[in-house]
Order: C-alpha cells, then structure tokens, then sequence
C-alpha cells in the first residue's frame, strides 16, 4: 500500500514549462512534507507535462517517490450527452491504463458510470461542497470502484491535501491496455 494524491494539476502550477531537476525537487518537497509516497499528474487535456515529470524524477531522483502521469479529459456520454462529466486518466506502467471519475456532481448532478471506469473521487478539496458523499459512495459500491480522496491541487501547498491509501497491484489488477 502506498499513499497518494491522484488528482493534481503541477504542471499548471509551473505555467507548463519543460520540467528540470529543480522543479522535480520542488515537487518531491511537496510530495514527502505531505506525508505521501507520490502523486498523478493530470493536467486539463494534457498528458505530456506529467510524462516529462515522471523522466525527470526517474532520472535524476529514482525511487524518492511515486509520479504517475494522466490527464483530466471531458467526457460526454453517449448514453446521456447532456451529462458531460470529467475523468482522469493515469497511465500505470506496461502501457495500462486506469479512468476515475472526477467531482462526481459537477458538471452535472447525475452520475453515470460507463465500462471502463475504475474508480470516483469520494471527496475532492477543490470540489467537495458538491460531492453528495453518500449518493457517491452507493455508486462505488453497486459498480465495484476504487474511492479516492483527491486534492485537485491547483497551486503547491495544496498536493496532499487529498490522499488514499492504495494497493498499486489492485489498480494494475483493474487497469486496462491502452488503445
């Protein structure tokens, strides 16, 4: 089991400027004040910053701390178009993939759980006040998903303010291959 905050925006944080090895150690202070063994990256609609983080951290910083890289996507369902939803999307080692659903409640009140989804944020720091726990934790339990707490950091400080608990071989158990 280790500790993480799976739902974070860094590379916003850093104006999506290439990361160095400074930023990373920046980062890893974060990460390792917050009492967390690592984090997912998941920018709006981009991947490629949490990727170049992740090179950075195993190269410079190898077994300090856990980066997952992601993105947070928009998602409209096809059953329901009028319900768009967010997803993070987190790309686990041996090209896997894992989908959360973000803020359950925002955008829209209705919750629904396509194939494919993993697991659904049960409290977010940023997005909590709409987040009807009970409802959500029904829906995790009836659909079988994993439950996170997340900070949805959007500024430094922030990383941690959200963690869970995660057994990462359930979560590769689960994950499914990239297309």
């Amino acid at each position: 089991m280790v500790r993480l905050d799976i739902h974070t925006h860094v590379g916003e944080m850093f104006g999506f400027q290439p990361p160095t090895p400074e930023m990373a150690e920046i980062v890893i202070g974060q990460i390792q004040s917050a009492g967390l063994d690592g984090i997912a990256v998941t920018d709006h609609w981009r991947r490629d910053w949490g990727l170049a983080l992740h090179r950075v951290v195993e190269r410079e910083f190898p077994n300090q701390v856990i980066i997952i890289p992601g993105q947070e996507i928009d998602v409209r369902p096809a059953s329901s178009p009028f319900d768009e939803y967010h997803c993070t999307e987190l790309y686990l080692p041996g090209g896997r993939l894992v989908r959360t659903y973000c803020h359950p409640g925002y955008y829209t009140p209705n919750i629904i759980i396509e194939e494919g989804i993993h697991g659904i944020e049960v409290t977010n720091h940023h997005h909590d006040w709409h987040i009807r726990r009970p409802l959500v934790e029904r829906v995790a339990e009836t659909h079988d998903l994993l439950s996170f707490n997340v900070s949805d950091a959007n500024i430094l400080h922030e990383i941690g303010a959200g963690s869970t608990e995660v057994d990462l071989d359930e979560m590769m158990r689960r994950a499914i291959p990239l297309d």
